[in-house]
């Protein structure tokens, strides 16, 4: 909005008006504005519209119609162009009235010359800048109000989420606990229960040589579950392979333990080459595909499980995908396992700075897409 309203429409039924306007502004100093004129309503919403003006003088009465009327039209169309009201009385209910209709001054006919019209068209053009400064702040105001209610809400939710994979971790914590201890009561307990009790019959025994030769075998084949039943547990605990061997050869065999008892096809595709991972990265993507190989297991019905990792310059890309049923179900659940646990995959790779995406589709199986960065890692030499 110029300093000057160098573009001037009087809306005024009388011409007089006009004539009596044109002269005063011509004795302005320093100033030249062109002064156009409507007296009909319907010709003022056109010019309104158009908003072709710098400044507009709207009467009061217009005929049957009421000039006021124009304003709040003018402003409801969001036109925030100086209005200075011109009227027949000046007294402070017609000031309040043209104010609450959005003018920004007024000017009492016949009772004004060419320097109170210069010092109005000063003050109106003045107000309107004031006036349209402030609701631009107050519309960043407001837009800056509604991002930060968007991002209370999103961190409220990722709060809730973050609140509910803790609580679901204590209670997978406590069920493996349990069944750590049910293993080590029942399978090894009896397995140590059953050497034992050999060792002592063995010691008592008067049997001959080619009896005691067989219970020592018998011995022999106890102890050899025994120590499967140890190597499995530790391996479900903590897989010996991702420390002396990596991340390929864990992967490998976590495969390897599960195809026998899932009747699933598995596709390896593992690039990450000689060169270790840190320990972190190399635990945090095994635990993904443990966990992702887990969840199709468990609900995707799928017949085919593609894994790839691949290492590349900048990063590190873990994919697993199936061709099962599809997450539809479960997106519909906020609180279903494989939601949860895609939650967790993520809070697990945020502090590596990485993420992990899930793209599913019904009836055509699911692709889990982990990324984690190795700059982030202090691992990009």
């Amino acid at each position: 909005m110029s300093s000057w309203a160098s573009r001037i429409l009087l809306i005024d039924d009388a011409e007089i008006e006009f004539l009596t306007l044109q002269r005063m502004l011509q004795k302005i100093p320093g100033q030249q504005a062109t002064l156009d004129w409507v007296s009909q309503f319907h010709d003022a919403i056109t010019a309104l519209d158009r908003e072709q003006h710098d400044l507009y003088l709207v009467d009061v009465r217009l005929g049957h119609h009421n000039g006021l009327d124009l304003i709040r039209y003018a402003r409801s169309r969001g036109n925030i162009k100086p209005i200075i009201v011109l009227t027949g009385h000046g007294n402070p209910m017609v000031d309040e009235a043209a104010t609450d209709a959005g003018a920004n001054d007024y000017l009492v006919k016949g009772e004004f010359d060419a320097v109170l019209l210069e010092r109005a068209i000063r003050y109106a053009i003045r107000d309107a800048q004031a006036l349209a400064k402030l609701d631009q702040r107050l519309a960043e105001c407001q837009m800056t109000a509604r991002k930060m209610a968007v991002q209370s809400e999103r961190r409220a939710a990722a709060e809730a989420d973050l609140l509910q994979v803790l609580r679901q971790t204590m209670t997978d914590q406590e069920a493996e606990r349990k069944r750590i201890a049910r293993e080590l009561h029942d399978n090894l307990g009896q397995l140590v229960t059953l050497v034992q009790f050999g060792l002592d019959a063995l010691e008592r025994s008067e049997a001959s040589a080619a009896e005691r030769s067989d219970r020592i075998s018998s011995l022999k084949r106890t102890a050899n579950d025994l120590s499967t039943s140890l190597h499995r547990i530790a391996w479900e605990v903590r897989p010996t392979a991702l420390d002396s061997q990596g991340l390929e050869d864990a992967i490998t065999q976590l495969v390897t333990s599960w195809e026998p008892h899932c009747g699933l096809v598995f596709d390896l595709h593992l690039g990450i080459g000689e060169r270790r991972l840190p320990p972190d990265v190399e635990i945090a993507l095994y635990r993904i595909v443990q966990e992702g190989i887990t969840n199709v297991v468990r609900h995707a019905e799928a017949t085919r499980v593609g894994i790839i990792l691949e290492r590349r310059p900048t990063d590190v890309i873990c994919i697993v995908e199936d061709d099962g049923c599809g997450l539809v179900a479960a997106a519909s659940d906020q609180q279903s396992p494989r939601r949860l646990g895609l939650v967790g995959m993520r809070e697990r790779l945020t502090s590596l700075g990485g993420s992990v995406e899930l793209e599913s589709d019904s009836g055509r199986g699911t692709a889990l897409f982990a990324r984690v960065p190795l700059a982030a890692t202090k691992d990009a030499e």
